[in-house]
C-alpha cells in the first residue's frame, strides 16, 4: 500500500508540473481563430436549457452547445467572482499570484487587483496580432494602472466594480472619485475605454450592442472579445420587455432572475447571428460559462442537483454551465464528461493563435480531446483553495476531497453522488491519502493573498483612511499638493479665491498681440470663481485703441476686434530655472479655440529667449492636435522647433469625455533636458544640448516666466460657427524645485 501511494503521488506531481510548462503553438491553421468568452455572473448550473432548465428558455445559449459541445463536469477556479475571473483572464490558478480574495473597490490601491506580473489573455493574443475588447464587469482592479486598456485590451465598455445597476437612471455618479462606500461603484456611469459615457439602454442590452458593433468593426482581423455580463448578479432588475416573458413564474424573485437570463440569451443570439451573417462563425471559438455557482437564496438561481451555491467548495459553488463551439473543428452536438476547468479557455485560445504566454499556465488545450486527436483526460486533478476559511478541495477522476465548513475532510464519488450527500470513509480505497497528498503538493506552490478582500471591507477602510480620497476629474482638485520626492513647492497659485487673479503673481496682456489672432486681450475676461481661473472667450465687438487706417501692421489696421479673451503672465513677478511646473486645466476644444500653457525666457528677444509650450491645442494641417513644443532661434532669428503633435482624435478614442475633464500638464526641466507630460504620459523630450541659438547661447539655461491664455482664430480655426462664450479653466499652477 505504501509503494502504491508513493507512485501515485509521484505521478500526480509530474502531471502537475507538466501543467506549468508554457503552451506552445500546435496549430497548422493558416488563419488564427477569433475568440469570444461569454461569461455570466452568478448563474446557476441548472439555469440553461442544455442542462435541463424548464422554466427559462435559453435557445441562443443552447445554440452554442448544439453547434459544439456541452461539458457536464466543468469548473471554475473559485466560488466567487473576482478570483474566478483572475483565473480566466490569466490561465493560471489565481492563488499562484496571491489573488485569493474577492477584491475591494479601492481605486487608490495598486495592489487591490490583478498584479502587474500577470499577463492577461488579451496581452498574449496581442502579440499574435489580435485586437481585443473587454465588455461588462471587470472586477480585476479599480486603480488606473489596472484598467483594461492598461492590461492588454484595445477597447473597454463596462464598469470596474463587482456589480452594477442595470437601469441607466440609476447611474448617478460621474466617476469612482465620487464613491464613498464599497457598493457606490454600482452607481457609476459606464466607462468607454478610460472615459465615462451616458448610456440610455438597459445594461445587458447595451453590452450586447457593443459586442456586435465590435465584431462588425473587426470582422476582417483576428479578435478577442471578453463579454462579461453582470446578469444575473444582483440587484435583480429587468425591463418589462423581458419580464413579460415570464408571467408563468409566480415567484417574483425567480421571475426577475429569469428575465435577466433571457436578456443575456437575446444578446448571445445577436452575437451568434452576427458571426454567421459575416461568414466568420467557422473561424470563431465561442465559450459560454458562469463565473461561479448561483447564490440560490439571493437571486433565485437553481444549481440543479448540486449541493450549495456561490461561495461554497461543494459542487454548487464551482461546478458551472459550460459550452463551446467552433464549427468545423469541434464536433456539433457533443457531450463531454471528463472534468475541465475555466483555465482551459486561455490554453485553447493561445494554442490556435500561435501565441506563447510569458508565464507558465495551468490550462489545457481542449480541442484535441474533443476531436479525437488525444485520448485520456485533460486533467489528472483540479484544485481549489479558500485561504481565509482554511477550506480546500481536489477532484481527480470521479473522486473529490473537500473540506468546507466542516471539522473533517470529506470524500465523495461524484459519479455516484453528484449532490455530495454521502461522504465516504477516509481510506485509501477511496483515494483519501493520495488526494490529500496531491493537494498538499499543489498548495505548496501557492502565495498567500496579497490584498484584503470583500470580507475584510471594514478592516481595510479603517487601515486605509485615504481609500476614497480621489481627485474628481470633472471638478477642481481640493487635495493637498503631491510634492515629488526630493522636491519642494516653491511657488503656486491654487486660484481658490473669488474675483481677479492675484496681481502680486500675474499681469495682463492687452490688445492684439501675436499670430494675427482674432481676439482682443483684456483683463476683464480673466476671473476666479469656484476654485478655478476662468479665461473666457467672448464674441463681442471692441474698438482697437491702436487703430491706424493705413497701417500695414495687422495689430493697427483692424478698426475693431470681434472677439475678446485674456492672457495672464508672471513676467517680472515670478520666474524659475529648472524644476517641475505642473498645471491642471480643462481646455475648450471648440473650433476656433487655441488654449495654451507656456513659458518664455526672461532675457532676449523671441525666439532667442526660448519658448516652452506644455500645451497648445489648435488645428495643425487642418486637424485638431495637442502639441508639446520648444523653440529657439536660428541665424535669421527664425524659430527652430522641437515639436510633438498628437491628433486629438486619439485622446478622444481613449477617453470619449476628454474635453469634460481636467488634465494635468507637466514640465520637468533640468540642465540637460526638458520633458513634457500630459496626465503622466511623456509627450516630448527636448535635448538641451541641441537647443543652441545662432549666437551660441542656450535659452533654456536662464529663468522662464509663465503664460496662460486662450487665443481665438488663426491656427485655432474659424470660430464663426462656434457658440460663445467659451471657457478655459485652470485649477492650479505649481512649481517645484529640488531641495538644496
Amino acid at each position: 500500500m505504501k509503494n502504491r501511494f508513493s507512485i501515485r503521488t509521484l505521478a500526480l506531481l509530474v502531471i502537475a508540473m507538466c501543467a506549468l510548462v508554457p503552451v506552445k503553438a500546435q496549430s497548422d491553421q493558416a488563419v488564427s481563430p477569433n475568440v469570444i468568452i461569454i461569461l455570466t455572473d452568478d448563474q446557476g448550473y441548472g439555469d440553461v436549457g442544455f442542462n435541463g432548465c424548464k422554466d427559462i428558455p435559453t435557445p441562443n445559449i443552447d445554440r452554442i452547445a448544439d453547434n459544439g459541445v456541452k461539458f457536464t463536469n466543468a469548473y471554475v477556479t473559485y466560488a466567487v467572482c473576482g478570483p474566478s475571473r483572475a483565473g480566466i483572464m490569466t490561465g493560471r490558478y489565481q492563488d499562484r499570484f496571491g489573488f485569493g480574495r474577492n477584491p475591494l473597490l479601492a481605486p487608490n490601491d495598486t495592489l487591490q487587483g490583478l498584479p502587474s506580473t500577470e499577463e492577461t489573455l488579451a496581452t498574449v493574443l496581442e502579440r499574435s496580432g489580435y485586437t481585443s475588447m473587454a465588455l461588462g464587469k471587470w472586477h480585476l482592479g479599480a486603480h488606473k494602472t489596472q484598467y483594461p486598456l492598461n492590461r492588454g485590451f484595445d477597447e473597454f465598455f463596462g464598469f470596474l466594480s463587482g456589480g452594477h445597476q442595470y437601469f441607466p437612471e440609476e447611474l448617478t455618479l460621474d466617476d469612482v472619485s465620487e464613491i464613498k462606500a464599497q457598493f457606490d461603484g454600482y452607481r457609476t456611469k459606464l466607462m468607454r475605454n478610460n472615459g465615462r459615457v451616458e448610456e440610455n439602454e438597459y445594461l445587458t442590452d447595451a453590452l450586447s450592442r457593443e459586442a456586435v458593433s465590435f465584431i462588425e468593426r473587426e470582422a476582417d482581423n483576428p479578435f478577442f472579445i471578453y463579454l462579461a455580463y453582470n446578469a444575473p448578479h444582483a440587484p435583480l432588475q429587468a425591463t418589462e420587455k423581458y419580464l413579460s416573458r415570464f408571467t408563468h413564474i409566480k415567484d417574483k424573485k425567480r421571475r426577475t432572475y429569469a428575465a435577466m437570463v433571457s436578456a443575456v440569451d437575446d444578446g448571445v443570439g445577436l452575437v451568434l447571428d452576427k458571426l454567421e451573417d459575416l461568414g466568420i462563425a467557422e473561424n470563431t471559438i465561442v465559450f459560454f460559462l458562469s463565473d461561479n455557482g448561483g447564490p440560490e437564496q439571493h437571486n433565485a438561481s437553481d444549481n440543479g442537483p448540486l449541493r450549495d451555491g456561490k461561495g461554497s467548495l461543494y459542487e454548487g459553488g464551482i461546478h458551472v454551465p459550460f459550452a463551446m463551439q467552433w464549427p468545423g473543428t469541434v464536433p456539433a452536438g457533443m457531450v463531454y464528461h471528463q472534468p475541465v476547468i475555466s483555465l482551459d479557455m486561455f490554453a485553447t485560445a493561445v494554442t490556435y493563435a500561435n501565441a506563447s504566454p510569458a508565464n507558465p499556465i495551468d490550462g489545457v488545450n481542449l480541442v484535441p480531446f474533443l476531436n479525437g486527436d488525444m485520448s485520456g483526460v485533460p486533467h489528472q486533478a483540479l484544485y481549489w483553495r479558500k485561504y481565509d476559511q482554511k477550506a480546500y478541495a481536489i477532484r481527480s477522476g470521479d473522486m473529490k476531497l473537500v473540506k468546507y465548513k466542516s471539522e473533517v475532510d470529506e470524500v465523495y464519488n461524484l459519479q455516484d453522488d453528484m449532490g455530495e450527500q454521502s461522504s465516504l470513509a477516509l481510506t485509501e480505497d477511496n483515494h483519501y491519502d493520495s488526494l490529500k497528498a496531491s493537494y498538499s503538493e499543489w498548495e505548496n506552490q501557492l502565495k498567500d493573498p496579497i490584498f484584503l478582500g470583500l470580507m475584510q471591507n471594514k478592516l481595510y477602510t479603517n487601515t486605509h483612511p485615504e481609500r476614497y480620497h480621489l481627485v474628481n476629474p470633472y471638478r477642481p482638485d481640493t487635495l493637498p499638493a503631491q510634492i515629488p520626492n526630493g522636491y519642494e513647492l516653491v511657488w503656486a497659485d491654487e486660484f481658490n479665491t473669488e474675483g481677479k487673479p492675484n496681481d502680486a503673481f500675474w499681469s495682463y496682456e492687452t490688445g492684439f498681440v501675436r499670430n494675427e489672432e482674432l481676439q482682443w486681450y483684456q483683463a476683464d475676461n480673466a476671473s476666479l470663481k469656484d476654485g478655478v481661473l476662468c479665461i473666457e472667450g467672448r464674441r463681442e465687438q471692441v474698438k482697437n485703441t491702436d487703430y491706424k487706417r493705413k497701417s500695414t501692421d495687422w495689430r493697427k489696421h483692424r478698426k475693431t476686434a470681434e472677439y475678446t479673451s485674456a492672457c495672464i503672465k508672471t513676467k517680472d513677478k515670478f520666474s524659475f530655472k529648472y524644476g517641475i511646473m505642473e498645471v491642471r486645466a480643462r481646455i475648450d476644444t471648440s473650433l476656433g479655440m487655441w488654449p495654451a500653457i507656456w513659458t518664455l525666457g526672461v532675457e532676449g528677444q523671441w525666439p532667442s529667449n526660448g519658448e516652452v509650450d506644455q500645451l497648445e491645442y489648435y488645428r495643425h494641417e487642418g486637424e485638431a492636435k495637442l502639441l508639446a513644443n520648444a523653440a529657439w532661434a536660428n541665424d535669421k532669428m527664425q524659430p527652430v522647433w522641437d515639436s510633438a503633435r498628437m491628433p486629438f482624435k486619439n485622446f478622444l478614442a481613449n477617453q470619449p469625455d476628454w474635453a469634460d475633464r481636467f488634465h494635468t500638464w507637466k514640465m520637468e526641466w533640468t540642465e540637460d533636458y526638458i520633458r513634457l507630460y500630459l496626465d503622466d504620459e511623456l509627450l516630448n523630450t527636448i535635448d538641451l544640448s541641441k537647443t543652441i541659438n545662432a549666437d551660441g547661447t542656450n535659452p533654456f539655461h536662464q529663468p522662464q516666466y509663465i503664460l496662460l491664455n486662450l487665443a481665438i482664430g488663426a491656427n485655432g480655426g474659424d470660430p464663426s460657427a462656434t457658440t460663445f462664450p467659451r471657457n478655459y479653466e485652470v485649477d492650479y499652477v505649481r512649481v517645484y524645485q529640488a531641495k538644496k
